[in-house]
């Protein structure tokens, strides 16, 4: 029978910018452990005083140019595969597409992607700018109000799917579920955001990796997520397929943000306002109450490698 633990606030870490993959990874690893450390407090013969558990928590960030391979992976790389993957990506050229290989300017220059091990489920897949990556650290075994008995794997799979579809919502986008994982446009042929999670001990690692405004031809190195024949998509591919009609939708319901963001559908359609809208929407499914009454949000800054947080409130 599980023993489940009452938690009334969640807390939402914000790295804005662009993270390096293995600092997110290690802040994301640092907060796993402070809910093992406090299990390991609670389960031992003679436990001492105890300190609150620590807060369910969603890391959000973007991170540079990564190539992640799940748990089976690891060592099934070859070295041709390995040197596709590390190849320099140019930009193109907004005329004809065409990739910019020679250029002084910085940012007409090549990008890399790394290459980064993980302990989630899958297969290997594309993390990096213009995505959203959602990192929920929880206990499972936590009760909530809408899940009093704790969240089952397969509630939890379920919940992530529901949240990012929820997010999508909110850009007036339709995603669906399909018989493979992750979260697909109507069609179900094009995946715009992937699923890959961890548990130990009931502890949750790695999540979502939405993508908004990412350069698909990073996808076309790998068959992403294993999936041969399908595609992959992002929220402003699906955006330009449509002819941008959120945009108006988007100046008349929330004028407030399209001034915020220079009256720039571009600008607004980014991953800190996306990740606090897919924050907002996990808060609702765990509590049912008005988010803001739950999260306490913080931007997390990174000082001489170490993390800094402060409060914030949008």
């Amino acid at each position: 029978m599980w023993q489940v633990t009452p938690i009334i606030h969640l807390r939402h870490i914000h790295l804005p910018g662009i993270t390096p993959f293995a600092i997110a990874q290690s802040i994301q690893q640092n907060l796993v452990s402070q809910f093992l450390t406090h299990k390991a407090l609670v389960s031992s013969p003679s436990p001492p005083s105890l300190p609150p558990p620590p807060y369910p928590t969603v890391l959000t960030f973007t991170p540079t140019p990564v190539y992640t391979t799940g748990r089976r992976e690891h060592d099934t790389l070859t070295r041709s595969q390995i040197s596709l993957l590390k190849a320099p990506l140019y930009p193109q050229k907004p005329q004809t597409g065409k990739g910019i290989q020679r250029s002084k300017t910085p940012e007409h220059g090549p990008q890399y992607a790394e290459i980064e091990p993980t302990l989630r489920g899958g297969q290997t897949t594309f993390h990096g700018p213009g995505q959203l990556v959602v990192y929920p650290v929880i206990d499972l075994r936590t009760s909530f109000p809408q899940f009093p008995k704790g969240i089952s794997v397969r509630c939890y799979v379920h919940l992530l799917e529901s949240v990012t579809i929820a997010t999508l919502d909110r850009w007036w986008m339709k995603g669906v579920r399909t018989e493979n994982p992750g979260v697909w446009e109507e069609r179900g042929e094009k995946k715009i955001a992937a699923l890959g999670v961890h548990l130990r001990r009931s502890i949750s690692s790695y999540g979502v990796g939405l993508n908004i405004q990412t350069d698909l031809r990073w996808f076309e190195r790998i068959v992403a997520c294993g999936l041969v024949g399908k595609g992959v998509t992002s929220m402003w591919a699906m955006e330009e397929a449509r002819g941008f009609s959120g945009e108006d939708k988007y100046k008349t319901e929330r004028p407030d943000l399209w001034e915020l963001h220079a009256e720039s559908y571009q600008n607004a359609m980014c991953p800190d306002l996306v990740g606090l809208q897919w924050v907002e929407e996990f808060a609702k499914r765990l509590y049912a109450v008005h988010e803001e009454e739950k999260v306490r949000r913080q931007i997390g800054v990174l000082k001489d490698g170490e993390l800094h947080l402060s409060d914030h409130l949008p």
